[in-house]
């Protein structure tokens, strides 16, 4: 493996202890700023996991044929593409506030003028794919769910640029910027393993609720949650410092588009998460596979709930396990892990169900720091760029890792649905598990067969090429924190060249 050098800070650890409590005294935000983003992201990921969690169960219990459900998933993510980098760009060279008719809802700042006059419209347009009527014909079906999915693809793309990109607008210090995506990530891990239990559980056949009335009960607690940053938040690092006066940015499409070619550690990170977005078919079957593999739509929570605790304390120290390993090399490790556990699962096949959830259980920790991790990466290879072009990028840069997400979301589901096609599965029509179970609905074992490998040898497959891509990746992570420096304007240019590893 190559060596990413992670030793920002070489020194012991009642030294490093004294250094983390200095850097807190200097940080810009204060608590309360800090809940409110908190509860933004817990609101944004609660409204987006609906969908996540949602839409291939809810589509498979629809009657609908599965290669065309997957044929229109690919279709509609085609057409986000455009619109996503569009909104990238707008974001980055537009300010609402500047538009009569929306200075006072927008405010000021940068990024949460946008967020203001947008964070509703993804609970909106999450309610309007689950208000599909069920007595439609198949065509009329398919037709409501491309219309409404494409809604919903723009509308989250419009709320969560302007929020995530909001880390490097808030404050202009690194080590508060990795303390809010580290707490920020522990607290998404411990609602989403919470909503979604509580979401499978709910529709399971021990409950039997439909699933679009939790859907849209839970797109409404989705928005209360995101109101909250709209308010009484401000953006402390809105300036670039250090920048060539005589050649102020042109904030141009061509500009933007130089500005990510410049940036080949963004792309290579964004071409590992293609190829691990793609292979997560687990996350649209699995829930299928507990049903008509085990008899028991719950049993596959078993080890999320095992893993959950073991995971949440080592999110906690995520940023000192990225300092000391190194963001890159952290985020290989727990790729090979994770794969090396999925190839296990495969070959032990799903007749022994006390080895399936132990090895579920080990791969279920390395993955929830992974998610950690990434989140580290994106803001480093930010700086580059505003380092290397003066050019303030965030915003296009943000709404590439908002489609990537999105969209090898949406291949992901499209993919399982032809491996299940292929495997000969068999259509299904109702509202509830209960109703599956009631009807004593059944698969093929050819289907099974196909389910099985959706749930372990896809993703094993995708985390080892996301191992493979990232050893690409070279930026330094303090080179990184140098570059950061210097765009804010704490040391010059001419400083950070002379403690920089090497010529970028």
């Amino acid at each position: 493996m190559v060596s990413n050098d992670a030793t920002t800070v070489s020194s012991p650890s009642v030294s490093a202890s004294m250094s983390r409590k200095a850097e807190r005294a200097t940080w810009r935000m204060s608590r309360s700023e800090r809940l409110r983003y908190y509860l933004s992201g817990i609101g944004w990921t609660t409204g987006a996991s609906i969908m996540a969690f949602f839409l291939s169960i809810y589509l498979m219990f629809q009657g609908l044929s599965l290669a065309a459900v997957g044929t229109v998933i690919l279709i509609v993510k085609i057409i986000d593409a455009v619109d996503d980098l569009a909104i990238g760009y707008f974001v980055d060279r537009i300010n609402p506030a500047q538009l009569k008719f929306l200075r006072k809802l927008a405010g000021s700042g940068k990024y949460l003028p946008w967020y203001r006059v947008t964070f509703f419209l993804l609970p909106l347009a999450t309610v309007l794919f689950f208000a599909m009527p069920s007595n439609m014909p198949e065509g009329a079906k398919l037709a409501w769910f491309a219309v409404a999915y494409l809604l919903f693809d723009l509308a989250g793309t419009l709320s969560q640029l302007p929020m995530y990109t909001l880390v490097m607008t808030l404050t202009d210090r690194v080590s508060e910027r990795d303390n809010l995506l580290k707490m920020r990530g522990v607290l998404l891990l411990l609602v989403g393993v919470s909503v979604g239990l509580v979401w499978q559980f709910m529709i399971s056949e021990f409950v039997g609720l439909p699933i679009s009335a939790v859907a849209i009960g839970s797109a409404i607690i989705a928005l209360v949650l995101m109101m909250p940053l709209t308010r009484k938040v401000v953006e402390h690092n809105v300036e670039l410092k250090n920048t060539d006066e005589t050649a102020p940015p042109t904030y141009t499409f061509r500009e933007m588009l130089k500005a990510v070619r410049t940036n080949k550690f963004m792309l290579i990170l964004l071409a590992s998460d293609v190829v691990t977005g793609v292979s997560l078919t687990i996350l649209t079957t699995s829930i299928f596979a507990a049903f008509f593999l085990f008899n028991n739509s719950m049993v596959l929570t078993l080890p999320v709930l095992i893993a959950f605790i073991p995971g949440l304390i080592l999110q906690f120290f995520a940023d000192r396990i990225a300092h000391r390993m190194g963001k890159r090399n952290a985020i290989v490790v727990f790729a090979l892990l994770s794969a090396a556990c999925s190839l296990a699962l495969f070959f032990v096949g799903p007749g022994n169900l006390f080895l399936v959830i132990l090895f579920m259980t080990i791969g279920a920790i390395p993955n929830a720091l992974h998610t950690i991790m990434r989140t580290f990466l994106i803001p480093d290879t930010i700086d580059y760029t505003r380092y290397k072009t003066g050019q303030d990028c965030a915003g296009i840069f943000y709404a590439l890792d908002g489609f990537v997400q999105k969209a090898t979301a949406g291949v992901a589901s499209a993919i399982a649905f032809f491996i299940l096609g292929l495997g000969g599965w068999v259509t299904i029509q109702a509202d509830s598990f209960a109703e599956l179970q009631a009807e004593n609905v059944t698969q093929p074992d050819s289907a099974l067969a196909a389910l099985w490998i959706t749930v372990t040898l896809v993703p094993a497959l995708g985390a080892l090429a996301c191992a493979g891509v990232l050893s690409l990746y070279r930026l330094r992570d303090a080179d990184a924190a140098l570059m950061a420096k210097c765009n804010a304007g704490e040391i010059t240019r001419d400083e950070c060249e002379a403690q920089i590893s090497r010529v970028y």
